[in-house]
């Protein structure tokens, strides 16, 4: 969605599909698009997602080919669009049955990206008074306006750190790149993948 409805536009506008940033322009908040989603391209081995530069999808941005698998492991390289490598992006699957996968992004000379449910990259002490303000809080607006009826399943929040160092933070399709460092493509990339 390029614009969102808003009171003075009645239907959101939609635009190509594309990986997108927020901006403002006049009164409104847009998403401008800045890499479009293709199927393919002559030329560039593709057994996976191609990203375009532009919307008549002429001038590759990177390809992301599935690498194969480590067991569970889910192994994607993402390369430029002259077949250099960017990266390389890792699912790891849970260690126990409860929890969900976590991500890893290797970028050359740059240190491992590890991408975590915020709760499991906040200290045990933190977290526990994290918990306990989210529950009462969740209690007292249970009780003033009725709760969360609509049902909702919230989108999960993934901290990206490399270390003590917050590189990224992605709610759902939303991302928000933190480090100067990171090679946009591959955030890009992981937002393509999708967190599933």
């Amino acid at each position: 969605m390029e614009r969102e409805k808003s009171p003075h536009r009645k239907r959101a506008v939609l635009g190509p599909n594309a990986v997108r940033v927020p901006r403002r322009e006049g009164q409104d908040r847009i998403k401008a698009p800045c890499a479009f989603f293709g199927s393919g391209v002559v030329g560039v081995r593709s057994a996976g997602r191609v990203l375009f530069e532009d919307r008549e999808a002429q001038q590759v941005l990177c390809v992301i080919e599935e690498n194969g698998a480590e067991g569970e492991e889910r192994r994607h390289g993402v390369r430029d669009g002259q077949g250099q490598d960017i990266g390389v992006i890792r699912r790891i699957p849970p260690s126990r049955r409860l929890l969900r996968h976590t991500w890893r992004i290797q970028q050359p000379d740059q240190p491992e990206i590890v991408g975590r449910n915020k709760w499991a990259a906040i200290p045990p002490k933190d977290a526990a008074a994290r918990a306990a303000g989210k529950f009462l809080g969740g209690l007292v607006e249970s009780a003033l306006f009725g709760g969360d009826d609509d049902g909702q399943v919230r989108d999960r929040t993934l901290l990206w750190m490399a270390g003590e160092e917050q590189v990224m933070q992605s709610v759902g399709q939303d991302f928000q790149i933190k480090a100067g460092w990171l090679d946009r493509r591959l955030a890009f990339a992981v937002a393509a993948l999708g967190d599933r």
